[in-house]
């Protein structure tokens, strides 16, 4: 929840009325105050860097807004090096820099000194939110350090000072009361339905808590928390003895074995592994098996296979599992070799036959690997996809050594033994496709055609129906050219092919028709967002949560109050959450006119991306669309591999591009807030744009990198944008492409801009 975190910070942290001090005659501190307004954290930042440097301007008032910049964009280690030293945070701002130095602490994870200046904070404080938002914090650095009762003191109080998320601190009065009685009391007052809605596993924490393990554990696995519930019963069981242990042993291998493939199994597995260990190599094998059954930890489930195949245990299908989480976590030579030991049955030699040749490829073998792909075929002519996906894997490797007449023998070999293979459709494809660029339209057209009638309801279909009009086209016949793009533009509506064919007509893409942004009013949505921004501010990210995820539940009464609700969660910068909740109501018969796509497709820090792309001069709308795709601009998004905020920027490209820009300091928390991702971002985006001089090069190398657009360039046929869209062989970065520049047309249709390139 951290897109509420910058908005909820200033409410807390830069309270109004409370300086002390005259601001100084300094325009430079009113350009950071106005910043600050906006919401503009890092760029108050960068302009209070100078004031700071320059002794005779650095006084407290500037000292105290950098403090609240940096808070604004959770530089919490800038805040402490910032105010740590200064000897006015208790006689200036009303205490408001004891505060921030307080709360600096505490995300720092120094409890004990965030209790030391809360405290002081507290009795500082010059009204009753003030007081009520720095006892929130006293409150979570005695509930981290297990001062329980002060703890519970602590957030009643501040219950009483904040009565609009008075509930949600009840709630953790009541998770932090030890007697019973007292507790139930605690959560009897709850009033919120959402928070009522928690009351079970408040209960269960409290009492965890309060050290009643056994309560904790029933609890938690009535609540289907079982990685938790069977923690707390291992630790039961170590301090009640053997007996205790052996029957929860026994309890976990049953749960492996009826709850099969589910969380339940997963956790299980998990705590049998930490708490039994050392593991018989039979018990081994039952962990990995259940963790690869329940995507556990791969590393954990190649540790089991290797020490049950020591004790000469598993089946050829535990070797051919253990191959492929070697292979998942990139062991290719290991892969390879325990792949090679999988020879029977053959429903199981043919796909681990065809993975040993990927994993030899992936390991830089290439020779060895066709060689193994190539017999895949020819040992198990009817294990239909292990054979085609080794003609398929061989045409790619073909054409990226530019061997396209090989390729294309591939890909049609795969379509004529494997007709009904799930890859046939593709294969037909980008077999023709190469005829396409080798100069051989008409039989590229026909092929085409062919797909459409086989493969009519297949995703190639709607491809392959408006690549047979560019085919027909080349051959001369623009009659059957414009039959196949007018049926693509009616089927494909909301498209990339959709969209193209109606440029190849002489026409436009589809838009929605206009439509105001006029909604219902819906105040319980508004209240709902704002409570959860303040919680989110104070640290209480969960409790923010649910009060969302409430919302959103909520909203389905009618199409209506869905948009509204969407609406409302768009305006407060939850745009993914009105992305979906507004493609639901689309779904269930909204109108689909602007309005409803406005929200489908939303912009939120709308001039840090206006003001930036066309700085550089790049489209704003194509900026828009590239973040809907990296993030549904969601500024705390994290990927997989790490890559962070609106634009998916990595930590390492955004230190870099920091570094260039002269950012007077740097932390990749900065990635998190909006204005900074999208400078950044932007500036990353610019360096690719000044690289290629195709959108579909720029794009392809912001998702796959541009080593890999390099390789695809050498591509027959790829100087037409459309072809080098087509022929990038990653899935994910070829819809990548598509969707970001079908995005776009929406971003341009639905918006004003302004000045653009």
């Amino acid at each position: 929840m951290r897109r509420f975190g910058l908005a909820a910070a200033l409410v807390t942290l830069c309270l109004p009325g409370v300086l002390a001090a005259k601001a100084p005659a300094d325009s430079t501190l009113d350009a950071a105050r106005i910043a600050l307004s906006r919401g503009l954290a890092w760029r108050a930042s960068l302009l209070l860097a100078p004031v700071l440097a320059d002794s005779g301007r650095r006084t407290p008032e500037a000292v105290f807004l950098a403090a609240r910049a940096a808070s604004g964009w959770n530089g919490w280690a800038q805040v402490h090096s910032l105010l740590a030293a200064e000897t006015w945070t208790d006689t200036a701002f009303g205490g408001a820099g004891r505060a921030l130095l307080a709360r600096a602490a505490l995300e720092r994870r120094s409890d004990t000194a965030a209790i030391r200046h809360a405290e002081v904070a507290v009795r500082l404080a010059p009204d009753a939110r003030a007081r009520g938002e720095r006892l929130v914090v006293l409150a979570r650095a005695l509930d981290r350090l297990d001062s329980l009762a002060p703890a519970a003191r602590a957030y009643a109080d501040a219950a009483r000072l904040l009565p609009s998320i008075g509930d949600w601190l009840l709630y953790r009065a009541a998770v932090v009361t030890s007697d019973s009685a007292a507790r139930r009391g605690r959560f009897a007052a709850l009033r919120s339905p959402v928070a009522r809605d928690r009351v079970a596993a408040g209960e269960a924490d409290a009492r965890r808590r309060a050290g009643d393990q056994a309560g904790a554990a029933a609890g938690y696995a009535a609540l289907g928390a079982h990685a938790d519930a069977y923690q707390l019963r291992a630790e039961l069981a170590a301090a009640q003895g053997d007996s205790a242990r052996a029957a929860l042993r026994t309890e976990l291998l049953e749960a492996m074995r009826v709850r099969e493939g589910t969380a339940q199994a997963r956790a299980a597995a998990q705590t049998l592994a930490a708490a039994f260990a050392p593991l018989t190599p039979a018990d081994e094998l039952v962990v990995a098996r259940t963790l690869t059954a329940t995507n556990g930890s791969r590393a954990r489930a190649i540790e089991g296979y290797r020490r049950a195949f020591a004790a000469r245990l598993g089946t050829t299908r535990d070797h051919y599992d253990h191959a492929r989480q070697l292979f998942a976590l990139d062991r290719y030579a290991e892969a390879a070799r325990q792949f090679a030991r999988v020879t029977a049955p053959a429903p199981l030699a043919a796909p681990a036959a065809y993975e040993r040749g990927r994993a030899l490829i992936r390991n830089g073998d290439l020779t060895a690997g066709r060689t193994v792909l190539r017999s895949v075929g020819a040992r198990f002519p009817r294990e239909t996809e292990p054979a085609a996906s080794a003609l398929f894997l061989l045409g790619d490797l073909a054409v990226d050594e530019r061997r396209e007449a090989s390729a294309r023998d591939a890909f049609r070999s795969l379509v004529v033994r494997y007709p009904r293979s799930r890859l046939a459709p593709a294969a037909a494809f980008r077999a023709a496709l190469i005829a396409f660029v080798g100069g051989e339209p008409r039989a590229a057209a026909l092929e085409l055609d062919s797909i459409v009638l086989r493969h009519g309801q297949h995703a190639e279909a709607t491809a392959a129906r408006y690549w047979a009009g560019r085919a027909w086209e080349a051959s001369g016949d623009t009659v059957a050219a414009r039959a196949r793009w007018q049926l693509t533009a009616e089927r494909d509506r909301e498209g990339y092919y959709g969209a193209a064919s109606r440029r190849r007509l002489g026409g436009t893409p589809w838009t929605p028709p206009p439509a105001p942004d006029v909604f219902a009013a819906v105040p319980d949505a508004d209240s709902t967002i704002a409570r959860a921004a303040l919680l989110a501010g104070l640290g209480m990210e969960r409790e923010a949560r649910w009060e969302i995820e409430m919302l959103v539940r909520g909203a389905d009464s009618t199409t209506e109050r869905m948009l509204a609700v969407a609406n409302a969660l768009r305006a407060h910068g939850e745009a993914s959450r009105a992305i979906r909740l507004a493609l639901r109501a689309l779904g269930r018969g909204a109108p689909a006119d602007a309005r409803t796509y406005r929200l489908i497709y939303p912009v939120i820090h709308r001039e840090a991306i206006s003001v930036e792309a066309t700085s550089r001069g790049i489209y704003p709308e194509l900026a828009a669309a590239l973040i809907r795709q990296e993030s549904m601009f969601t500024p705390s998004a994290t990927s997989v591999a790490g890559a962070r905020g609106l634009m998916q920027v990595m930590p390492d490209v955004g230190r870099a591009v920091a570094r260039g820009l002269d950012f007077p300091v740097w932390d990749a928390v900065l990635l998190y807030q909006a204005d900074v991702n999208v400078q950044l971002g932007m500036a990353h985006l610019d360096e690719l744009v000044d690289r290629y001089d195709e959108p579909v090069k720029v794009l392809a190398a912001y998702n796959a990198g541009t080593s890999r657009v390099e390789r695809w360039s050498e591509r027959d046929g790829v100087k037409d944008p459309e072809v080098f869209a087509e022929r990038i062989p990653y899935t994910e970065t070829r819809d990548y492409v598509r969707i970001i520049q079908r995005n776009q047309d929406y971003y341009r249709a639905l918006y004003t801009w302004g000045d653009t390139p």
